[in-house]
């Protein structure tokens, strides 16, 4: 954050403060904390697609998906089992193979 040492400091600090933002400032602001995880949980759904299609193997899919959430810290900021919950979740939709 940068400040305008010739403004109000104080004002600028609470602006920061969720507490005085409106419903839809929140919103925004949790968007945007979670981009990383939605758009892992479209990826998991994009990769159940291809393996659908037979363009990759459930195995292929699981590897790249790890990769990627190892790659990303989804694993500490979320924790194992929400990422892997994901990931089934997207797979489970495919059926048998």
């Amino acid at each position: 954050m940068n400040l305008n040492l010739e403004g109000d400091i104080a004002e600028q600090v609470s602006a920061l403060d969720p507490g005085r933002w409106s419903s839809l400032q929140a919103e925004m602001c949790l968007n945007i904390a979670n981009a990383r995880f939605y758009a892992f949980v479209a990826e998991s759904e994009h990769a159940a697609g291809l393996v659908r299609l037979g363009l990759i193997s459930r195995v292929d899919a699981a590897d790249h998906l790890h990769t990627a959430a190892v790659y990303n810290a989804l694993y500490v900021e979320y924790g194992a089992q929400a990422i892997q919950r994901v990931m089934a979740d997207a797979m489970s939709h495919i059926g048998g193979a």
